[in-house]
């Protein structure tokens, strides 16, 4: 490369390039990771997730308040680090994987053979031809290719075996056009090859290697760039120098076909070929559930700093009390101050506010959608080109097609079928065919009738001439049948039926094309010498061929020159002699009134019209042009522009001869798919390159026009046609009498509007009061504008936004489809691209999000799986964000109970489970989902409208999860609280039993949130809820009740499961809570159903419309083409499941999205069913809960007053506790000595053995985390443990020594045993069992136990309640160590094993050992404990009451229901 002017220079010599070898040049890497930097890379990439960069900054606080004194940690870092690298490892995995695969796919690529020429010294041999690999290919080998062998880099040929230097290449990998393309090699360098060949008597390679060993030049090529369809070069060779073009360059990635052999040089490789150049990534596409997830992440943010602060804020007003009470010892040692440091506190505690799983959900459940969406057998389309399955390639795109507002349609190949027949011909004033059902062309009788008149004959055969020779088709011969390949299926039509005529195109040689005449007079063969070719281009409309040829039977003549051109009509009458364009018309210029009627008339018939014209040329002013002409095309830079100003001298003053009208009729089912978009509510755009009278036959032929719209034409020059002001206030008019309004506007006018902006902006006004537009004669580049247009111009409010001061900012879903390279630009620019596997290539496919074969699939991509999808996303989205804001308000309202000090209610291990078990149900529910059936949701368009207007996932919907989450936290967490006495008093009120049943109704109540949210119950919705409940319950028997898995994570967990499920009360608080929270979530819903009914809902009032069965057709037959595939698993992760002619769908029930399934609706009886049961499960819970409460008899005595009289967070009076059976501090006085208390109770009534005997302390706050954490369980188990250890653990150094002996074990709860004894006179009282016997079994004393010097153990500091025998061992202190959850501590003392009878006298002998805070009081109960507890009213009758709420919903439902029946029946 040169560095001058970047060119590139390849010089050659006896058939070698001069540039050194370079190993690996050639070589192409699409992987994006090599194996050292996958870790970084990938890090590096999902770190630009907002949500993985909040949980690692969250971990990173974590862990400094583990390790430092910054604030108080409360969470440990593992808890949210591991969620974190376990959903980044998931997709780390799925990245690794797709770019294994493209490494293997690119070392297959790279290693492929070529077959280079490599010298030899053998005399008489010059070159070898040896394989090489693709990957070593330098700039400078000489390369021969092979018919149907696929291109190493990209080559100007030196010799092509075909005709005259031609060869023949497939593009459908590089640009996705089906047709073959012809390249030329150099005439320079073809003729040496066949001169040889001719020398040789035949064409062998070994003969043509001689000559590439004679040649020596320099080829100059434009410097690297992704244009295709363009090359600007040179070639000197022996001195002369010739012009290169896009015909001499085989580029990479293309296939040689029906060419034997060609030898070419490379001039460029690697990545400066032009299919690696041209190659780019789709532009990124965020789709509105993704701009949803990522704007609600950081408004929660917000709110969890503000919930954090609210609790620091709480703790800072309390802290004065908390921070004298001697056994919570608050942290002295922090960095920052009490404020700063306990926001931290909170806002690490309430970080699962943030749903780090929904990522991973999404990726999931768009996975499986676009699995369905490719295996939809609905959209699976065969016709003569091949098969198609729908493709996905874009499956975050995938709820947005329930949301679409706009849709931009392409006409030809899009609604047409883009087969084109010649239906009807204007020649020189008349015209030939009519338009009828009947295939082809029905006028040839009548050409044939005019070719035999001598006045017709002229104009009917240089018509006919010229559309058998003004084109770019290629004839090929197979099987004696003359193929065409064209480069448009207009050009196909037309040469093909100018053969049917009389002018047969034949076959092109060089640059001779040959034409057959058949003609009765004169039959004859006729040949063209195609001098100059001007392209067709979308911004010339028009291509033409300059031709000399001379007159038939007179060789001798000079030779003559003719410019054929075909073109629209608009830019052909503007260079026409009498056109609109001259103005030096005479009389004896030709008429065009008449061909502008029968365009006209063609257009009203739906037919695409080309007009056709002549010019004959002198031979001096044909020199002097093809000089310019040539002078262009050999510069390199300027080329195209230069190109087009010759041809613009050229294309003037033109003959016409006459109009071409072919048919594109339409796909099936176009109009009744139109129908349904338009009652769907979306607006249609159809962006056409036709005239404007074919546009509006075509509009009302599909149905996007009807009789009864107010039709305005924005263009003055067309008929009826009007300014856009009037246009304006006409269409006004209409919407204000509820007549729907319409606009066609020409793509001329369109360029005006666009280019201003005041003008824009009223353009854009009017459109929306339209249900439809179409615009005419409209570029491929004005199509992208049309769509950049709305996206940018019209507010929408289908996007939802947290951010009320954006409302109506967002734009609207745009949904943009086409079949060909010139849709690419709008369908890039669409939100939603989808792209038509039609007749003109896979350019709109390959950049497409998704693929359908037909544009009736629309109605399955839009009406079925786009709404399921969206309703999906928006179920799942909801109650990821609700299931966690349900797990922090149950957090935040712990913070009260645990003096405001940042406890974790929920053990770490635990809580790390939750967004694996509380995302499993969900996953099932975005896969499967489905509100209505697929038949109901196709015959009833109009309910797409949840989507399109985004009614499911907005503002208020939100504020709808919110309060449903406040509603389920405030019952899980209130029912909860009320269980708590009689959980205590089975031994399962500690922190850890207490927090695993909270966690554990939490997980209940989600899984039931599940259900109730699931539309459609099958048995993969089932599975999923089932399998969270197993799972969770396998978790909880091989984490804490395995004591080696329990003593590796937290030993305090060990056997807590056991010990939740002994209590009658958790079972109580476990049915009752989901019950009670889905009771309310279905009146609400009901409610909701009666008072602001959905479309749904009114057609499922509607009791003859059975759209809620789950009932499906029997699979049918496919072609024998396609294999179906029963496998079924995971989604592919390819983005093309099924390939043109190789379909593999999932033809199961499976794929199919038709698994057997029971869908559930709200009807009045159901729910009043429902809500009975539940109100009288409720009541019967509530009855045995309070009889077994008042069964209970008690004892209470109050011997500690806290000085501000009874409290509830003490529990020293529970609910329900009668006078007679609550004694306090007046019935104590002292003993015999000071600290002893003798107290006399009376029994209230009978109570039977075994009596429990328990103490209370309250308040008191076992469960404050700095007391919480205050303990070393290795020393509990009897290990020694440094100094170090035990001063991280147990934080103040009371906690840790008395004076210079150290205690043992160490800790705030340790020291603060509570060291009261009772003795009841004339009653014995049994201490055993009083604690867990797994507690009793895991504690142990050290090995030097008793004998360590300077050492105080528990019995030294205890005595009289710790044995010098037992140490840790003793029951008292095994129990004591397990802390309460809330802030009291009500613990077993021991049993009494006799009668007490109603009457008896106790006298209670206290030993007043312990020191209890101020506000604090101690108590003593003996209790008889049954099967919940004992005495506490409360639940029993909140229960009562909730059963007696459900019966008055029930209530409501009914007579709501009896309303609108009335209401039905009244009107």
């Amino acid at each position: 490369i040169n560095p001058g002017n970047k060119d590139v220079k390849v010089e050659f010599k006896s058939g070698r390039g001069t540039l050194p070898t370079r190993k690996g040049s050639n070589r192409v890497t699409t992987s994006k990771y090599k194996w050292y930097n996958f870790v970084f890379k990938n890090l590096y990439e999902q770190m630009h997730k907002f949500g993985n960069v909040y949980f690692f900054a969250i971990s990173l606080i974590m862990y400094l308040g583990e390790v430092t004194p910054l604030y108080v940690g409360t969470i440990k870092a593992f808890s949210t680090l591991g969620v974190l690298l376990m959903m980044m490892a998931v997709s780390a995995i799925m990245a690794g994987l797709d770019d294994l695969k493209r490494h293997e796919n690119d070392r297959e690529i790279n290693h492929s053979q070529a077959h280079c020429l490599v010298p030899n010294n053998t005399p008489n041999k010059f070159f070898d031809s040896k394989a090489k690999n693709w990957e070593d290919v330098n700039v400078g080998d000489v390369l021969i290719i092979k018919e149907d062998e696929p291109l190493p880099a990209d080559l100007l040929p030196l010799y092509c075996s075909g005709e005259g230097g031609n060869c023949y290449v497939s593009t459908a990998n590089l640009d996705g056009e089906t047709n073959l393309k012809l390249k030329t090699a150099p005439s320079a360098t073809q003729a040496k090859f066949a001169e040889s060949e001719i020398k040789a008597g035949k064409k062998d390679v070994e003969n043509l290697l001689p000559v590439v060993h004679k040649l020596s030049g320099t080829v100059v090529a434009e410097e690297p760039s992704g244009n295709i369809h363009d090359f600007k070069g040179s070639l000197t060779i022996d001195g002369s120098s010739k012009s290169l073009g896009a015909s001499q360059l085989l580029l990479r990635g293309t296939v040689l076909r029906n060419t034997a052999v060609c030898i070419g040089i490379v001039v460029y490789c690697g990545g400066n070929t032009r299919m690696i150049l041209n190659s780019r990534p789709a532009p990124s596409k965020l789709s509105s559930l993704e701009f949803f997830t990522n704007t609600s992440m950081k408004l929660i943010l917000v709110v969890q700093a503000l919930l954090a602060l609210l609790s620091s804020v709480l703790h800072d007003h309390h802290k004065g009390y908390f921070h004298h009470l001697w056994y919570v010892f608050p942290r002295k040692d922090l960095w920052l101050s009490d404020l700063p440091a306990y926001w931290l506190t909170f806002f690490t505690l309430f970080s699962n506010l943030m749903p780090i799983s929904l990522y991973p959900t999404t990726e999931f459940c768009n996975a499986m959608q676009s699995f369905f969406i490719k295996n939809d057998r609905d959209m699976y389309h065969q016709d003569e080109s091949g098969d198609f399955a729908a493709r996905a390639r874009s499956s975050n795109l995938c709820t947005e097609l329930g949301q679409v507002k706009y849709i931009f349609s392409d006409k030809t190949g899009t609604l047409t079928q883009n087969v084109m027949e010649l239906k009807r011909l204007s020649i020189g004033g008349k015209t030939y065919g009519t338009l009828s059902q009947q295939d082809g062309f029905n006028g040839k009788e009548e050409v044939e009738k005019s070719r035999q008149t001598k006045d017709q004959k002229p104009a009917v055969d240089a018509f006919l001439e010229a559309l058998s020779v003004a084109h770019t088709v290629m004839a090929t011969q197979k099987d004696n049948e003359l193929i065409y390949e064209a480069e448009s299926p207009d050009e196909h039509a037309l040469v093909t039926a100018a053969g049917n005529l009389g002018f047969r195109f034949l076959q092109r040689k060089g640059d001779t094309l040959f034409c057959k005449v058949q003609d009765q007079q004169n039959p004859r063969e006729k040949s063209y010498k195609i001098l100059a070719t001007n392209a067709f281009s979308s911004a010339r409309k028009r291509m033409s061929v300059l031709v000399q040829y001379t007159d038939e039977g007179n060789k001798k003549q000079d030779p003559k020159f003719m410019l054929l051109v075909k073109g629209a009509d608009n830019v052909m009458l503007e260079r026409a002699v009498g056109g609109d364009g001259d103005s030096s018309t005479t009389s004896s210029t030709t008429n065009h009134a008449k061909l502008k009627e029968d365009l006209r008339e063609f257009s009203k018939e739906g037919l695409r019209t080309l007009v056709i014209g002549s010019k004959q040329l002198d031979e001096k002013f044909v020199k002097d042009w093809v000089r310019e002409y040539e002078e262009a095309n050999r510069m390199t830079h300027g080329r195209e522009e230069a190109l087009e100003k010759a041809a613009e001298k050229l294309e003037k003053d033109i003959t016409i001869l006459g109009a071409t009208a072919i048919e594109d009729k339409l796909q099936d089912d176009v109009p009744e798919t139109i129908s349904k978009i338009r009652q769907a509510g979306i607006k249609l755009w159809v962006l056409t390159g036709d005239k404007l009278e074919t546009a509006r036959n075509i509009g009302f032929s599909t149905k996007v026009l009807d009789n009864f719209m107010n039709i305005q034409v924005i263009d003055e020059d067309e008929e009826g046609g009007v300014t856009l002001d009037k246009a304006v206030e006409s269409l006004c008019i209409s919407v204000s009498q509820g007549r729907e309004g319409a606009i066609m506007v020409t793509g001329k006018q369109l360029t005006r509007i666009l280019g201003n902006s005041g003008e824009k902006k009223k353009f854009l006004d009017s459109a929306q009061l339209c249900k439809v537009l179409i615009a005419c004669r409209v570029s491929p580049m004005q199509k992208a504008e049309c769509v950049r247009l709305v996206r940018e111009g019209i507010p929408g409010a289908a996007k939802p936004s947290w951010r009320l001061w954006r409302k109506g900012k967002d734009p609207p879903i745009t949904l943009a489809i086409g079949d060909g390279a010139n849709d690419v630009p709008m369908i890039q620019e669409a939100q939603v691209g989808v792209g038509i596997a039609g007749r003109e290539g896979r350019q709109s496919v390959n950049n497409s999000d998704f693929a359908v074969g037909q544009f009736k699939h629309l109605q399955q991509l839009l009406f079925v799986h786009g709404r399921w999808n969206y309703l999906r996303a928006c179920k799942y989205t909801k109650f990821t964000f609700w299931r966690n804001m349900v797990q922090v308000l149950i957090m935040f309202s712990y913070t009260w109970s645990s003096g405001f000090s940042g406890t974790v209610l929920f053990e770490d291990w635990l809580r790390l489970t939750f967004n694996g078990f509380g995302t499993i149900p969900v996953l099932a529910l975005g896969a499967f989902d489905q509100d209505i059936a697929k038949d109901a949701a196709l015959a009833h368009p109009h309910l797409y409208e949840v989507g399109r207007d985004g009614k499911e996932l907005n503002v208020r919907k939100t504020l709808e999860t919110f309060g449903s989450a406040v509603i389920h936290a405030s019952i899980i967490v209130s029912l909860s609280l009320l269980a708590y006495p009689g959980m205590v008093l089975w031994g399962s009120g500690d922190y850890y039993t207490f927090g695993s049943a909270v966690y554990t109704c939490l997980l209940v109540d989600l899984t039931c949130r599940v259900a109730f949210l699931t539309s459609s119950h099958n048995k993969y919705t089932i599975g999923a809820i089932m399998f969270t409940l197993c799972g969770y319950m396998f978790f909880l028997v091989a984490y804490p009740c395995v004591k080696f898995m329990a003593d590796i994570f937290e030993p305090n967990m060990y056997m807590v499961p056991y010990h939740m499920v002994s209590s009658y009360y958790f079972w109580f608080y476990l049915l009752a809570s989901p019950l009670l929270a889905v009771a309310i979530d279905v009146f609400v819903t009901f409610a909701k159903q009666h008072l602001q009914p959905t479309a749904v809902d009114m057609l499922l009032h509607d009791s003859r419309l059975r759209v809620d069965a789950c009932e499906y057709e029997p699979l049918t037959m496919f072609p024998e083409s396609c294999q179906p595939n029963k496998t079924r698993g995971a989604p592919p992760t390819g983005t093309d499941a099924a390939a043109d002619g190789k379909c593999q769908l999932d033809l199961s029930r499976y794929g199919q999205q038709e698994l057997p399934c029971k869908r559930v609706h709200f009807t009045a009886r159901g729910v009043a069913t429902f809500l009975g049961f539940v109100g009288l499960v409720l009541l019967l819970l509530g009855l045995l809960a309070y009889h077994q409460s008042q069964a209970a008899a008690q004892v209470r005595l109050v011997y500690g007053d806290s000085g501000n009289g009874l409290t509830n967070l003490a529990g020293e009076r529970p609910m329900g506790t009668k006078d007679d059976e609550f004694f306090g501090p007046k019935h104590c006085k002292r003993g015999t000595y000071a600290k002893e208390l003798v107290c006399n109770v009376k029994v209230p009534r009978e109570m039977k053995p075994p009596i429990l005997v328990y103490y209370g302390l309250g308040s008191f706050y076992q469960n404050f985390v700095t007391y919480l954490k205050s303990e070393v369980p290795a020393e509990l188990a009897g290990k020694t443990v440094s100094e170090s250890a035990r001063a991280f653990k147990c934080r103040g150094e009371h906690t840790r020594k008395l004076g210079s002996k150290s205690i043992v074990p160490c800790g705030s709860k340790a020291t603060s045993l509570f060291n009261d004894t009772l003795t009841i006179t004339g009653m014995d009282i049994s201490k055993t069992n009083v604690a867990w016997p797994s507690d009793v079994a895991r504690y142990s004393n050290p090995t030097d136990y008793p004998k360590r010097e300077n050492t105080l153990w528990m019995h030294d500091l205890y005595p009289n309640v710790v044995s010098a025998e037992k140490g840790v061992k003793s029951e008292a202190f095994v129990q004591w160590m397990r802390p309460a959850a809330l802030g009291r501590v009500w613990n077993a003392y021991g049993w009494l094993l006799k009668d007490l009878h109603a009457g008896d006298n106790l006298e209670l002998k206290i030993h007043d050992e312990f020191v209890t805070p101020n506000g604090s009081s101690k108590m003593l109960v003996l209790t008889e404990r049954n099967l919940l507890g004992g005495r506490h009213d409360g639940l029993g009758l909140c229960f009562m009451v909730c059963g007696v709420n459900c019966f008055g919903m029930m209530a409501v439902a009914l007579f709501m229901n009896s309303r609108m029946h009335g209401h039905k029946t009244k009107h």
